[in-house]
């Protein structure tokens, strides 16, 4: 109790210094809009430093006037600057009878009429005081507005916002200094620019770079657009780099300097997951081919992307393969990490960048860079028009996950596509493929934990159960697992187990076999793509000894999560139930399992009979173990109307969705995606379009679960006896000075219950026995003690449960 309240409070410790961390980071190297100047030696770099106190020289750009009775002197300096290595003294010896007559005017450059600008000066006095107007107008002196300021001894930088009137192209930047208050000083300007936001993305069309062999230009109707010909697996490609011949290279000329998101228009061949991925640059220049430090790997675009008009590319998206599609790849990772936000420096405007081909069947029609603070449509990339400072409105208000303060909880999977919004509606997380061998580990001993690490982190910041998915699995395991000898498949496979445990000391959920039973994708080389089943003992004498082993493996280390398997096709099915009950009981029996996974995904649960979705349920329950659904995705009709399918999709909710929900064995379930770009994408099985709106199923699954009444792990009919360890509420509570304290015991075991106070301190053992199976009252009895908060917590096998009692005296 003591180390966990410990854990807890130095989780909160890391959380603050994290978010410190990210405020300064922002703080200092976050977004600067790019801006483009209209105006030329603002800054006087293209003049000579003035020898003496000379108004005679020319200054490029610049008009110096001196009228009336006024007496100044102009100097270029190289002495007092705010940046760079030039700047303009004015010395003020006698004024004029009005402000312009004496004047440095800034001349005369193009504006747009309608255009918003800003005007920005640096401005430094020999003596506080001073004052400077700050003009801009056209060349027939009317004026786009004025500001009057007073300078003092220290550099400062003074704006002025002006948008040009409706027939004026042309504009000069008057600096007027004749002020009695000025004479004798010397004031110093530096820095003049007259910009504006960089509103507009820089597009580059795929097929006008230098192009390597290995790619080829395609015209198809009225697009253009590259492809790479060959996969990484075929040549001097790597899954970690292109190679040679595989890599185009662009020059890229930038209106202004900034930061910028990189973008793309791409299209995913049929298929799928293995025509989606590329490479882009870690920033600007040339790269190696041959050298994984210089590229990043974009994958997972089969599930990404935008293609409505209207539609902001900022978040993932959700689109499929087939289909055009912009993404923003410097916002999300995808299944990898993002692209580099890629700077642009003043004085570099022009820079090379290069990118990489890694799957064939993948297409590149356009690559865009737009500011990373602003916010392009779809429409505004195809067209090169101006992105929004603003972002758009938010599809729905910010709410409590759907289940929120239910018994059960109701979470969906981490992925790019899925995690838009997801706390306004689930409450549990589990990874899609980012937990996956082979997503971790695609090149041995080089492990990528990014995704992995944001879908724990999304759990644990928000205080969501995570449940890790998967340890063992016959599909989705890294290839070079094959090539190796058993020994040393052995090996790999605990170095895994171990870098996992050692990564996620704090999950929930641990599923450690996926799919190893009814010959559905067991790591046998033949039903499932790994071949490593020998390494942990093979079918043997059980006819799933490997399973055994991988749980002994995983029970060794994660001893404080519950450990879980996990198969498809066994829910309304009672001959896979059977099997899988072979299964989930020789664990038992060693004390290796703590929850039973059931897939429930549509092309199994839809056309089965609720009678025998319950069947199968209720026989899963008899082991005394709760349940999860864990991959529920429930189809809409796409052969009909948007109406149509929405019609269908709420039908099948509410017929499929109560039985899993209020069955009592059944703790939670996790839906396998809710966000278009989920694994069934085209069967409509997504609950809100790509806009954000709702569709009715999900209106539903919120009203519904709001008002159903359901309870886990009460007792079944099996002579009365509980299906499941379960710790209950104390009653009373609060309470003075007794209460009761019940417990259910689904199987004979060692059992501990303990008091601790709020400090963590053992304050009393109430049960440290061992019992058999039923349902237990003990007493606490608090005279002693002082008025506060208590928790109590029950040990009985695997399962360890704490609870909260309030003494009040």
């Amino acid at each position: 109790m003591e180390s966990k309240l410990i854990q807890m409070k130095s989780r909160t410790v890391y959380s603050l210094m994290l978010s410190m961390i990210m405020f300064l980071f922002i703080a200092f190297t976050g977004n600067i809009q790019a801006q483009v100047v209209v105006n030329e030696n603002g800054s006087f770099e293209s003049s000579e430093v003035t020898v003496g106190e000379d108004t005679t020289g020319t200054i490029e750009g610049w008009s110096l006037e001196i009228d009336d009775t006024g007496d100044a002197n102009f100097i270029i300096v190289d002495d007092t600057v705010q940046a760079g290595d030039r700047a303009l003294a004015v010395i003020v010896n006698a004024t004029g009878a009005n402000a312009w007559n004496i004047q440095a005017i800034n001349e005369v450059f193009d504006v747009v009429p309608g255009q918003a600008y800003t005007l920005s000066v640096w401005l430094k006095s020999s003596a506080a005081g001073s004052s400077v107007d700050v003009t801009i107008g056209n060349p027939s002196f009317n004026e786009f507005g004025r500001s009057s300021e007073e300078v003092g001894t220290e550099w400062e930088e003074f704006t002025l916002d002006f948008t040009v009137p409706s027939g004026d192209t042309l504009g000069r930047a008057p600096l007027h200094f004749s002020f009695d208050e000025n004479v004798g000083d010397t004031i110093w300007v530096d820095n003049l620019t007259v910009s504006y936001p960089n509103l507009y993305p820089v597009l580059v069309e795929a097929e006008s770079g230098e192009i390597g062999d290995e790619w080829e230009i395609v015209e198809e109707e009225d697009i253009s657009y590259i492809t790479i010909t060959t996969d990484h697996s075929e040549t001097s490609g790597t899954p970690d780099y292109p190679g040679e011949n595989r890599t185009v290279s662009y020059e890229v000329t930038f209106p202004a300097a900034g930061n910028y998101d990189l973008f793309a228009k791409v299209r995913v061949g049929s298929d799928t997951f293995d025509d989606d991925s590329w490479f882009t640059p870690h920033g600007f220049g040339e790269k190696d081919p041959a050298n994984a430090e210089d590229w990043n790997t974009v994958n997972g675009m089969q599930q990404a992307g935008y293609a409505e008009s209207s539609a902001v590319v900022r978040e993932a998206g959700g689109l499929g393969e087939e289909v055009w599609k912009w993404v923003n790849l410097s916002k999300n990772g995808f299944q990898s990490e993002p692209s580099d936000t890629f700077i642009v420096e003043e004085g570099a405007l022009t820079q090379t960048f290069v990118i990489g081909g890694r799957e064939d069947g993948f297409d590149i029609d356009r690559i865009a860079f737009g500011g990373s603070d602003l916010y392009f449509t779809v429409e505004n990339l195809e067209n090169g028009e101006a992105g929004s400072t603003q972002p758009p409105a938010p599809p729905v208000e910010p709410l409590d996950p759907i289940a929120d303060g239910k018994d059960k909880f109701l979470g969906n999977v981490y992925s790019a596509s899925q995690i838009e919004d997801f706390t306004s509606y689930w409450n549990q997380v589990t990874p899609e493929n980012a937990g996956k061998w082979g997503s971790v580990e695609g090149t041995q001993d080089n492990m990528n934990w990014n995704a992995l690490d944001a879908a724990y982190d999304l759990a644990k910041d928000n205080g969501f159960p995570f449940r890790f998915h998967i340890l063992t699995w016959g599909g989705q395991q890294p290839g070079w697992i094959n090539d190796l000898s058993t020994e040393e498949q052995l090996e790999e496979i605990e170095e895994w187990y171990d870098a996992v445990a050692e990564r996620y000391p704090d999950m929930e959920y641990v599923e450690v076999v996926n799919e190893g039973s009814n010959n559905h994708q067991l790591p046998d080389g033949q039903s499932g793509e790994a071949n490593y089943i020998e390494a942990l003992g093979g079918t043997g004498a059980t006819g799933h000894d490997w399973i055994i082993t991988a749980f002994e493996m995983a029970r060794e280390r994660f001893p404080d999560s519950k450990l879980m398997i996990n198969d498809y096709g066994i829910v309304g099915n009672v001959t896979a139930t059977n099997n899988y009950l072979n299964i989930i009981e020789d664990l038992q029996e060693r004390d290796l399992i703590d929850v039973i996974g059931v897939q429930a995904h549509a092309f199994s649960v839809v056309p089965a009979e609720p009678s025998n979705l319950e069947r199968t349920l209720d026989m899963l329950g008899e082991t005394g173990l709760p349940i999860q659904a864990t991959e529920m995705d429930i189809d809409g009709n796409p052969d009909g109307t948007e109406a149509e399918s929405d019609a269908v999709q709420q039908e099948r909710y509410q017929r499929i969705f109560p039985i899993f929900w209020e069955h009592t064995s059944v703790e939670g379930v996790t839906l396998w995606g809710w966000r278009p770009g989920l694994w069934r994408n085209d069967e409509e099985a997504f609950l809100v379009r790509n806009n954000g709106e709702e569709r009715p199923a999900l209106e539903w699954l919120r009203a519904y679960v709001d008002s159903a009444q359901v309870s886990v792990g009460i007792e079944d009919l099996r002579d009365g006896l509980p299906v499941s360890h379960r710790l209950y509420n104390n009653y009373p509570n609060p309470f003075n000075p007794t209460t009761q304290i019940k417990y259910d015991v689904a199987k004979a075991s060692d059992v501990n219950i303990k008091v601790y106070d709020i400090t963590g301190r053992l304050v009393q053992t109430l049960v440290d026995n061992r019992q058999a199976s039923g349902t237990y009252t003990v007493s606490f009895d608090a005279s002693g003690l002082s008025t506060g908060v208590y928790f109590y917590r029950i040990q009985t096998g695997s399962f360890m449960d704490v609870k909260q009692m309030m003494l009040i005296k």
